[in-house]
């Protein structure tokens, strides 16, 4: 799957239109056709601001198969991920709270 297919599908499954894209990222409608349309790439910064407003990543628009693999071996869905990334900027007093505080809710519902 290639750049322009993921781009595509990620403004489907936002239930937007490329048109809402160009206009929240202040690009002409005109640029943003040749970008779907194979003729001209996004610059990075333009390509960083349409993952943020997708709620993605900029590597999974350009190189999805070799990072999503190497980034995320065990499948782990946006919310998922998210946590696991908001895990990873806490402190180690943060991250050792917040283990416990999983494991302490964990145990209270092993039967789910």
């Amino acid at each position: 799957m290639d750049f322009w297919t993921r781009l595509k599908g990620e403004i489907k499954a936002k239930n937007t239109t490329q048109e809402w894209v160009s206009g929240q990222i202040n690009v002409p409608f005109g640029t943003f056709r040749k970008w779907m349309t194979r003729k001209t790439y996004p610059n990075l910064k333009e390509g960083v601001e349409i993952a943020n407003l997708l709620d993605t990543s900029a590597e999974y628009l350009v190189t999805w198969t070799e990072l999503e693999k190497l980034n995320n071996p065990e499948g782990l869905n946006n919310n998922e991920r998210k946590l696991v990334n908001l895990y990873r900027k806490m402190g180690t007093a943060d991250q050792e709270n917040t283990l416990l505080a999983m494991n302490a809710w964990a145990s209270k519902h092993e039967s789910i």
